[in-house]
């Protein structure tokens, strides 16, 4: 009977061996899983600046392009106008013109008639 006790204590040992030699791997598993989410969370909050730094970035494109459009439609009006004058100016000489080349036929006329 002792001898028996003997061995159910030795197989209890090797039992808690085993589940020592468990818990030992369990824990190294546990702090390589903290590691390896300490370089993700790590690689997250690096990612997320670099992305807040893209959208500051990309706002200020977006603020620029919307300047420059303005800037261009403007620019734009400006010329519209300008051209818009300049033919006014053109149609007023035109008319102008008109009434000198009248003036000028109806006094040769009046002096074919009168001469």
């Amino acid at each position: 009977m002792a001898n028996e006790i003997d061995r159910d204590l030795q197989h209890m040992y090797k039992v808690i061996d085993k589940l020592d030699t468990a818990i030992e791997k369990l824990s190294d598993v546990s702090t390589d899983i903290k590691q390896i989410l300490a370089v993700h969370e790590q690689r997250l909050d690096q990612t997320e600046s670099i992305m807040e730094r893209h959208f500051v970035q990309m706002d200020a494109v977006h603020n620029r392009v919307s300047n420059l459009r303005d800037d261009m439609n403007t620019a734009q009006q400006e010329l519209m106008d300008k051209i818009a004058d300049i033919n006014k100016w053109r149609w007023q000489m035109m008319g102008g013109a008109a009434v000198i080349a009248t003036v000028i036929t109806m006094m040769g006329e009046l002096m074919h008639l009168t001469g």
